[in-house]
């Protein structure tokens, strides 16, 4: 009868049988399943621990570290004199995230006062903004759950409770008569968007002083988390006229003169706001930006501290990965080498019954798989377990309140891969030693 199956219906009714036998072997033999469960089941769970740690830890700093725009600000000390050549070089760098020209600091203030007069504030700082300003919160891009989370949604760690929602969307000033406050400047003024603000713009020394008055508008508010501190986001042509006007290069100034082209006159500028694109791009800008004569400034350490950290955990997790690899195949090769071993006699009795080198082969490496899927599982219950452990004792000490412990999806679905990998590897030498088995040998013996 199975002459006249065809070779593929065949192949498939060994594997079927193959499979059903090393699952009834298992399921006969299930003290020696469960410490074989439970060997892969320690060693697995302290390598998920150790890289949720590292993934935890690492990615909360350097999240943490991206959410504060300082982090990749490059600060160009003092004034300087800068070519709109200059800026148009720059701009053009894959390192680079935002730049726009200011003027010098001295004349980067203005005096502010809401519509009745009786709240002022003085010399507040003034800040150029434009699209992509890294200070403004926007919104973040929607991220729609792959298949990998569909499908371990839920056993994955819920999101922490605590984590701050993000700050809604301000986009920049879209005309040079709007203004974006700080938030503890709004307060101080009582001012909200849409309201009317006046702005006082002083030149002169001595009695000779003169003032232009500026009715603008507010449009947004910039939360503290993003800059705190009393300060306003305007066009970068406002600052140009303010400088001008203080310079002594415009008789007067006014709003109506606000709706002509101010800035785009200007070749030259005293200074710049420079943002890198990522946590690499400070160091290559800065560089760049010191080989052209500039002082610069930077959170270089700390980003340094940040990055050998990761590192540091990165090699620790690779050397002990390597070392629980070694082991994994060590101790379930080892075991399932003694398994065929003692059943040698019942590998013997599949071969007189019929069953081919195949099938006897199959038999260590399906029962390796299964051990291997039931120790994986295991070792995530002990994860999922530690890791809570971690998160609710220890990750409140995160500045960024984030986790301690994490594994992504596609970390688990990685760690699941390996672990069959080695699981594979382990039994491989099983299956080599049962494809060795000779019925007849086997026979004398008994």
């Amino acid at each position: 009868m199975d002459q006249q199956q065809s070779p593929e219906r065949r192949l498939r009714r060994r594997w079927r049988e193959g499979l059903g036998l090393a699952l009834q072997d298992l399921a006969h033999d299930r003290r020696t399943t469960l410490v074989l469960l439970f060997t892969v089941a320690a060693i697995v769970a302290p390598v998920l621990l150790l890289f949720g740690l590292k993934n935890g830890v690492v990615a909360t700093m350097i999240d943490d570290l991206l959410k504060e725009p300082s982090t990749l600000e490059v600060t160009v000390y003092g004034n300087t004199r800068l070519e709109s050549d200059w800026f148009a070089r720059y701009a053009a760098r894959p390192d680079l995230g935002f730049i726009l020209p200011t003027t010098r600091t001295i004349s980067a203030t203005i005096d502010l006062a809401n519509t009745d007069g009786h709240r002022q504030v003085a010399a507040v700082e003034m800040i150029p903004s434009a699209v992509g300003d890294p200070l403004l919160p926007v919104d973040p891009p929607p991220q729609p759950p792959g298949f990998i989370t569909r499908l371990l949604g839920r056993w994955l760690p819920p999101p922490a409770p605590d984590q701050p929602l993000p700050a809604a969307r301000v986009d920049p000033p879209a005309a040079p008569d709007q203004l974006l406050l700080t938030a503890t400047l709004a307060a101080k003024l009582g001012l909200a968007p849409g309201d009317a603000v006046t702005a006082v713009v002083r030149r002169g020394t001595g009695s000779n002083r003169e003032n232009a008055v500026l009715q603008l508008r507010v449009t947004g508010t910039v939360p503290e988390n993003r800059f705190a501190g009393d300060a306003v986001f305007c066009r970068l042509d406002l600052l140009v006229a303010t400088e001008d006007y203080r310079d002594g290069l415009r008789a007067s100034l006014t709003t109506a003169d606000l709706a002509g082209p101010l800035a785009s006159a200007r070749t030259q500028y005293a200074n710049a706001r420079v943002y890198a694109r990522d946590l690499p791009g400070v160091e290559t800008l800065a560089a760049a930006m010191r080989a052209d004569g500039l002082e610069i400034r930077t959170q270089a350490e700390r980003i340094h501290i940040v990055m050998a950290l990761a590192d540091t955990l990165g090699f620790v997790f690779q050397v002990i990965a390597l070392i629980g690899t070694l082991g994994g195949v060590l101790a379930l090769g080892g075991a399932l080498w003694v398994n065929v071993d003692r059943k040698r006699r019942s590998l013997a009795l599949l071969r007189l019954y019929g069953f081919g080198n195949g099938t006897v082969v199959l038999v260590p490496l399906a029962q390796s798989v299964a051990i291997a899927v039931g120790g994986f599982c295991f070792a995530y219950i002990g994860y999922l377990a530690g890791a809570a452990a971690f998160n609710q004792n220890l990750g409140q000490n995160l500045a960024g309140r984030g986790f301690v412990c994490r594994l992504a999806p596609e970390h688990l679905l990685a760690a699941v891969g390996i672990t069959l990998l080695v699981a594979l590897l382990a039994a491989s030498a099983a299956g080599y030693r049962a494809s060795r088995v000779d019925a007849a040998e086997c026979l004398r013996e008994t």
